[in-house]
């Protein structure tokens, strides 16, 4: 199988209630790495819920203009009241780099600048919402076609205070692309990539650390011990109880009998027991993913989307995504049935699935469907089906968007509009607001 290489990593999206409801996350056990530190963790509030109902009836608008120059690959949050978006880049090659943001808030429907970050300007870096702060931490802070520099520094932003606080040092190398997950008391950030000279690669990072806000400490967290000797390349985790559960999306070429180098892959799935301080392997299940592109926790499952990719000599057919419920409890993998947005990207709303196709020439690959920018589905876990919801009037231009958000009411996607026909307005992305009460 040669799979295409997986675009930048997306910013885990948060969410709270249940596709089915079951008990806590307890990860099947496997092979156990040497201990690390306990993580705090408490349960996280979570936003009010939609309904499919709501969703059918809901309308799209366009979210005021920022402010700041359009970016992506920035972080972004919701605070309960406001949408934070901090840094970012903009260009293909020699990029210009963000160390401004500003703060969109749905009340008002108005935009304010964030005072200036202690912290240089810089893209793809670790960001949480820690329920009174955004936490930002590594990242690029350069990126041109000579190649990239990553950061080892981290800085939190408090709405309250309009003020931001540096962060004591990580122990960790320099480092952008980290998967970052808020336990509900601690930051974890997971891997990364170094940053690269022209013509290199650079290194992937398969250790983590927890960053615990109250007592300002940070705690090393060892990479896991893999049975297969796999290296160890985080692209996704989820908070699951008192359990992080991560994906490890690896690759590796290794000589056949005829001493020629054979490409091979796969994923890797993990638990982290956060009183323990252990990893363990996650046995293999059926119907598991071989990749992970876009995982959201519900409350009690992780709602899992692959990517396409092509099998046999490449360029070859296209498969088309798959989404996947896992239920960590039992170890078991459910697919949904086929959304009808082939690369749209999922937001949970409490109670349902939004998939929301952000392409500039609609689905990628090509679908039998007519797909537009701006098409929208929503998924009921009731009916195991999905339905076409309401169309906005744009796409987006940058990939990924540096959300959707669910606020409780309405999804944010911050983006720079795909807008040929000129009806964005200068809009900074797209607002879907669920009907009903």
């Amino acid at each position: 199988m040669v799979r295409l290489t997986p675009r930048l990593r997306l910013p885990m999206i948060a969410a709270a209630a249940m596709l089915a409801g079951c008990g806590p996350a307890t990860a099947s056990q496997g092979t156990v790495s040497d201990s690390g530190p306990s993580i705090p963790s408490t349960p996280t509030p979570t936003p009010p819920a939609a309904s499919v109902e709501q969703l059918l009836t809901g309308r799209w608008s366009a979210l005021p203009t920022a402010p700041i120059a359009p970016r992506a690959g920035g972080s972004v949050a919701w605070t309960g009241s406001e949408l934070l978006v901090w840094g970012g880049e903009q260009g293909t090659l020699d990029e210009t780099l963000y160390g401004d943001g500003a703060a969109y808030s749905p009340a008002t429907g108005s935009w304010r600048l964030l005072p200036p970050a202690p912290l240089s300007a810089r893209v793809d870096q670790a960001t949480a919402w820690t329920g009174t702060e955004m936490i930002v931490w590594g990242g690029y802070d350069r990126q041109s076609s000579q190649g990239s520099q990553a950061s080892a520094d981290g800085a939190a932003y408090d709405p309250s205070t309009n003020s931001w606080r540096l962060l004591p040092p990580a122990p960790l190398s320099p480092r952008a692309n980290s998967v970052a997950v808020w336990t509900g008391a601690a930051m974890v950030i997971l891997g990364g990539q170094s940053g690269q000279d022209a013509g290199s690669s650079g290194e992937t990072f398969g250790d983590g650390a927890a960053y615990d806000p109250t007592t300002g400490t940070w705690q090393t967290i060892p990479e896991p011990v893999e049975p297969d000797g796999h290296p160890v390349e985080w692209s996704a985790a989820v908070q699951a109880g008192d359990e992080l559960i991560g994906w490890s999306e690896w690759q590796e070429n290794k000589p056949d009998s005829s001493g020629l180098l054979q490409p091979s892959g796969g994923v890797d799935l993990f638990a982290y027991n956060e009183r323990a301080g252990a990893w363990s392997a996650i046995p293999k299940a059926q119907n598991a993913l071989p990749d992970a592109q876009q995982v959201l926790w519900t409350g009690d499952q992780a709602v899992v989307r692959g990517e396409p990719y092509n099998c046999g000599d490449c360029p070859g057919p296209w498969e088309p995504e798959v989404t996947d419920s896992y239920q960590p409890a039992t170890n078991v993998w459910t697919q949904l049935p086929a959304d009808p947005m082939p690369d749209g990207l999922l937001a949970w709303t409490g109670a349902a699935l939004l998939s929301f196709d952000t392409t500039e020439s609609g689905a990628i690959p090509p679908s039998t469907t007519d797909i537009a920018p701006g098409d929208a589905s929503v998924y009921d876990p009731s009916a195991k089906a999905w339905q076409m919801l309401p169309a906005a009037s744009f796409g987006c231009e940058t990939w990924p968007p540096l959300s959707p958000l669910w606020t409780g009411r309405q999804v944010l996607i911050y983006c720079t509009p795909y807008d040929p026909d000129g009806q964005s307005g200068g809009a900074s992305g797209a607002v879907f607001t669920a009907g009903g009460p």
